[in-house]
């Protein structure tokens, strides 16, 4: 991972005027998933469209995310996100927020995005794979489950791991096995998520203080009261019941009682289970329910639109989307809960992240997909000296589970399903 400090013009002058600003600003009202006027603006990123690469798919994905001030909830955020320069393709917020023992979560928590994106965009290469191979299917589903893991947390040596990934394909189909082993294999080489997980990403980070990256921007008052989402009548997010999957047991959910502040390791996963939403019309569209296994964490609906090509309005994020946005919510969080840990004075904080992705071989029997690099920006208002910013920057990024995943090599665990039954 390559880092470096950007601009370090420090005023106290700007975090004044940003607080100012946050103080008469009024609330505003954020759904879980809406769709946004514009693009989102990064202050210290260049959002480059992605080059054209013959047979492909390329596309840059830049999210941007933002403090929203509630009172009690500090954890309470959300990320712009969108493919740069592309069309056919909408800007969208996802709203996002932590649980524990107080209080249920208004919006699912970073890694429960993540989770999802992983297992949508793997829900994707499967589906392309089966229509690669015309092999006659009757259903298909994906089921991941993610284990993430602190290290001295609330400490200067907190860290933030991603220990393991389960996916598993689940297959309805009279197909051969060995032809059913095919689509696996392709769906899992295919599968560009998995790819910058289970690889060594490239990874350039920089931390931008101060200066011309504020301005009027920052933290604003608001909430998120509905956990239902619509958008041209269509339900893009909801509580519900806890996901069961059929592939794997879930284990105890961690205990959120005297969380803030343990030192103690703490270990827990998030489940994402990827099915059709079985919209005729809308092929691509996926429906996934998801939840972090932690006390007050509830279980999500959200949907996934991965309708690339298609000349038409997308329903919702694509898959890569979800996986863009729980990236920089997860440093997000990470940058709250630091400054607890090293006694700092942080007036304000954002993170923007430029992820390039790509598919070679697209709908053919050669797909393999790739993270080619991922660029994170971490913009900071204060007062504090930068020797104090630079802990502040590194213990943060330490910390983040999702930065972890992708700059080591993550172990991936999969299985094929066939019929209810294991055959790999």
């Amino acid at each position: 991972m390559n880092t470096r400090t950007l601009f370090l013009m420090t005023s106290a002058s700007i975090a004044f005027a940003t607080l100012a600003l946050a103080a008469e600003t009024a609330p505003v009202e954020h759904a879980v998933v809406a769709r946004l006027e514009g693009t989102p603006v990064a202050t210290a990123l260049d959002p480059l469209v992605a080059a054209p690469r013959d047979g492909a798919i390329t596309e840059n994905i830049l999210s941007v995310s933002e403090r929203i001030l509630t009172p009690g909830n500090p954890m309470l955020k959300y990320s712009s996100v969108q493919p740069v320069g592309a069309t056919g393709f909408s800007s969208w917020q996802l709203a996002s927020d932590e649980g524990g023992a107080a209080h249920e979560q208004t919006a699912p928590n970073p890694l429960t995005y993540l989770t999802s994106g992983i297992a949508s965009n793997l829900y994707t290469s499967l589906q392309r794979a089966v229509e690669v191979t015309g092999l006659p299917v009757d259903d298909i589903k994906v089921e991941v489950e993610v284990f993430y893991r602190y290290d001295a947390p609330f400490t200067a040596d907190w860290a933030g791991f991603t220990d393991k990934v389960v996916a598993n394909i689940l297959i309805d189909s009279d197909a051969p096995v060995e032809d059913l082993e095919t689509v696996k294999a392709m769906a899992l080489r295919g599968w560009t998520a998995g790819e910058g997980i289970g690889g060594d990403t490239e990874i350039d980070v920089a931390l931008a203080v101060n200066g011309a990256h504020w301005g009027a921007r920052g933290a604003t008052p608001g909430a998120v009261s509905d956990p239902v989402s619509l958008d041209n009548g269509a339900t893009l997010s909801r509580k519900i019941p806890f996901p069961a999957p059929e592939s794997f047991d879930l284990g105890e959910d961690l205990p959120m009682d005297g969380f803030t502040g343990s030192t103690d390791a703490i270990a827990f996963s998030v489940v994402a289970i990827v099915d059709s939403a079985g919209d005729t019309d809308h092929p691509y569209l996926q429906r996934i329910n998801a939840r972090a296994l932690q006390q007050g964490y509830t279980g999500w609906e959200l949907f996934a639109d991965d309708s690339y090509g298609v000349g038409r309005t997308d329903v919702a994020p694509t898959s890569l989307d979800y996986l863009t946005a729980g990236t920089s919510l997860c440093l997000m969080s990470q940058l709250t809960g630091v400054p607890m840990a090293l006694q700092l004075d942080i007036a304000d904080f954002r993170v923007e992240h430029l992820f390039s992705y790509r598919q070679d071989g697209f709908m053919t029997v050669d797909m393999a997909g790739f993270t080619d690099d991922v660029q994170t920006r971490v913009v900071v208002n204060s007062t504090e000296p930068q020797e104090a910013l630079e802990q502040y920057f590194n213990v943060s990024l330490r910390a983040c589970f999702a930065g972890e995943a992708f700059d080591n090599e993550t172990p991936i665990e999969t299985g094929l399903y066939v019929n209810g039954a294991q055959v790999d």
